[in-house]
């Protein structure tokens, strides 16, 4: 599904680093990294946690909206969705399965996959910081609309949006710490203001391997209403798929989209 080494083309765009680190091998190396974890997640799947919090228009407090569990799975360089405690995971969108408030997909690894491995990103080096407690080498990305599967979705509206972001990996081990990315330049007839994800991300073993993966994610967006929407995503009882999983590939009138976002559905 996946290739051990990276073979699409980057852009970086930097200087050398002042303690004399190549920003191109360091961004391979992270790039390799993340590619080796994500050729392996298609044999496991999570339970995702979605404490939903919202603030409506003229208040000052937020408050917590409800709670949502999901399965999801990591298939084709797409996230697949089941309710929980289900094992059959269809080709739908997460708003199928929560049709009401903000939801966003991504997380558990298409975000990763567009911005690493799909070539449509462009890197500039920042250079070393502290992150998360991380001694971390800090890069920023862009990604252009026309190369771009970034879906925001509000009310029958959608359209596909460049983003940016910023990402920091680890000095020692070049895993992933943190990734940050934002949409750029939402049209307003979608009638959404902002949408911003953050990931925040661990190295995690269980069935005898490890993999890096964002536990704790959050999504905040708002819409031309002033709706300010606050999801907090968790992943956990990430497992092998058992015997009786199933994946099923249901047409539907979306496109495929790696990053998936409903800020206000």
């Amino acid at each position: 599904m996946l290739a051990a080494t990276i073979a699409v083309p980057c852009t970086l765009n930097s200087v050398e680093s002042p303690s004399g680190e190549d920003p191109e091998t360091v961004l391979q190396r992270i790039r390799t990294g993340v590619e080796h974890d994500l050729s392996r997640l298609p044999n496991y799947t999570c339970h995702e946690v979605i404490e939903r919090l919202i603030r409506p228009p003229n208040m000052s407090s937020i408050v917590q909206h409800d709670q949502v569990e999901v399965e999801v799975a990591f298939i084709g360089n797409r996230e697949l969705f089941a309710r929980p405690g289900e094992s059959n995971f269809a080709e739908e969108s997460l708003s199928k399965l929560v049709p009401i408030g903000t939801v966003g997909t991504g997380n558990f690894g298409s975000h990763a996959h567009s911005i690493f491995v799909g070539g449509a990103a462009s890197f500039t080096y920042v250079g070393k910081s502290s992150k998360d407690g991380h001694n971390s080498y800090h890069f920023d990305f862009q990604v252009p609309q026309e190369k771009s599967q970034f879906l925001v979705k509000h009310n029958g509206a959608q359209a596909i949006v460049a983003y940016h972001g910023s990402f920091w990996a680890d000095i020692d081990t070049y895993d992933l710490v943190r990734l940050e990315i934002k949409a750029d330049h939402i049209p307003s007839s979608v009638g959404v203001r902002f949408v911003t994800t953050k990931m925040r991300f661990s190295r995690m073993q269980f069935d005898n391997s490890d993999f890096l993966l964002p536990l704790r994610s959050e999504l905040e967006a708002s819409d031309s209403n002033g709706v300010y929407s606050l999801n907090g995503v968790t992943l956990k009882q990430c497992r092998e798929y058992r015997g009786d999983s199933v994946v099923t590939y249901m047409p539907g009138p979306e496109n495929s989209s790696a990053d998936r976002q409903s800020p206000v559905q």
